[in-house]
């Protein structure tokens, strides 16, 4: 039973260590998901007197994906039952400007926007650049927030685990005190005398790991999220068992090698 509370005292705080670690990484994933799939929605709209092409505008901006013309003939066809004349119409046809939209091959940042916007009012012909600019900043501090709230969490959970880890570490080191002084009066090497808690570090390691890639590997499917999913179109099965679980693993072994390392060290020292 108090072995079984020992592992228990270390696995929990490993365990919400990974998770939280887990769940940053794929809140950042689905949110530069998202920031691609606004990209690929996102435009900027542009009037010009002149025709204008792709590799002109890519000059002033690599980012600039693609150049479509606006098609004027649908807004003239719906003023065409306004009662207008057709030499009128056109002579409306004839004298307005070319419309354009552009897309990006990245989401940019608000001053890159803004950057953006003032060297293609540069270009000659080009006389109105709408970014959108209300609808994208919202966006753009919305995304930030997203990823900044997702590092503050992680970063608050690790602080906490770290300090539950090294504390378990103290009491474990304790318990096994009384073993490994006597066998290092008999000669025993550092690797020998720490053997048995390298062991319970490991198989904890392994076992809190495995939790947690179970948990992801099933939380998008329950109901709640597979509504999300639905609702913003983003995939949030994005967790890679094989790659995420070995760096789960990874990670779980280092810290805990790390933190029964240092207790040991210090607990020598005084």
């Amino acid at each position: 039973m108090r072995s079984l509370k020992n592992h228990l005292s270390f696995l929990l705080p490993l365990f919400i260590l990974l998770f939280s670690f887990q769940f940053s990484k794929m809140v950042d994933r689905s949110v530069n998901q998202y920031e691609l799939k606004l990209t690929n929605d996102y435009t900027i709209v542009i009037v010009s007197s002149r025709a204008l092409s792709l590799k002109e505008l890519k000059s002033i901006n690599s980012k600039i994906n693609s150049l479509t013309p606006i098609d004027k003939t649908k807004y003239i066809k719906v003023l065409s039952n306004e009662n207008i004349s057709k030499e009128n119409l056109t002579y409306l046809r004839d004298s307005l400007p070319q419309f354009y939209k552009i897309t990006l091959t990245k989401l940019p940042t608000f001053d890159e926007l803004k950057l953006l916007k003032t060297k293609l009012l540069t270009i000659n012909g080009i006389s109105k650049v709408e970014t959108y600019k209300k609808s994208f900043e919202r966006l753009h501090q919305f995304l930030l927030l997203a990823k900044g709230a997702s590092f503050v969490f992680t970063l608050f959970i690790f602080i906490t685990s770290i300090l539950l880890i090294s504390k378990q570490m103290e009491i474990w080191t304790y318990e096994h005190n009384n073993r490994m002084y006597i066998m290092g009066l008999f000669g025993a090497p550092y690797w020998l005398k720490s053997a048995p808690l390298y062991k319970l570090v490991i198989i904890d390691s392994f076992i809190a790991t495995i939790l947690v890639s179970i948990v992801f590997l099933y939380l998008p499917y329950l109901a709640n999220f597979s509504k999300v999913y639905t609702d913003i179109g983003i995939e949030l099965r994005n967790f890679h068992f094989l790659s995420d679980t070995f760096i789960l693993f990874f990670a779980s072994i280092l810290l805990s090698i790390i933190a029964v390392s240092v207790t040991i060290f210090r607990q020598e020292r005084s």
